[in-house]
């Protein structure tokens, strides 16, 4: 059975919970007025919802499972301090979810030095989320791509609900402590108008 880990995301994964930020910064970004008439367009393109609120303590400090050398580990986001950030909520069972995401992979590999993807797993145990990968037909996962899972499977009291969301798959982009948009439903992340909306949005 394999297990969704590699040495590369481990590495990632440990470098980021060493880096630990205290607190999330939630100051306004100074924005260029052009820069932010392009993102908005972007997203009109990309049927996306513009959100631009500052990440909540309860979204900054929320405690999923990750895993180390084969050992689940607590994750938040906070740990990655204002890193481009996109968070991902899916499961093996989401038809949607599974159709976008070999795009998603694609994205998470050709920014890989730019953006962390976090994948949060709505699955009832790390078994079954080693099942679907192992009879996945994908190239190796990029290290910036890490695996999550959500634990609590109560909706109401998990991450997604403190997204304000119970669908899946639904994805957010994060970007220095806010919560810059929302895609509900699936995508096609490697299309030219979300590369763009990407790229945008890291050199804001």
């Amino acid at each position: 059975m394999q297990k969704v880990e590699n040495r590369a995301a481990q590495r990632f994964l440990i470098g980021a919970s060493a880096a630990v930020f205290l607190a999330i910064t939630f100051g306004i970004l100074g924005i260029g007025e052009g820069s932010r008439t392009e993102f908005d367009t972007l997203l009109r393109r990309t049927r996306g919802e513009k959100i631009g609120a500052p990440v909540t303590p309860a979204q900054a400090s929320y405690t999923v499972e990750g895993r180390v050398d084969g050992k689940v580990v607590p994750v938040a986001i906070e740990q990655f301090g204002n890193k481009l950030i996109f968070l991902n909520f899916w499961g093996t069972f989401c038809p949607p979810c599974i159709k976008e995401l070999p795009s998603l992979l694609s994205l998470a590999r050709a920014k890989e030095d730019e953006m962390i993807v976090l994948a949060v797993s709505y699955d009832e145990s790390w078994e079954q989320i080693d099942d679907f990968f192992a009879n996945f037909q994908v190239a190796a996962i990029p290290p910036n791509f890490i695996v999550l899972r959500d634990p609590q499977q109560v909706i109401g009291r998990d991450m997604r609900s403190a997204f304000g969301t119970e669908k899946l798959p639904e994805s957010y982009l994060l970007r220095d402590g806010r919560v810059e948009a929302r895609f509900v439903s699936e995508r096609d992340w490697i299309s030219p108008n979300i590369v763009a909306l990407v790229d945008n949005l890291k050199q804001r």
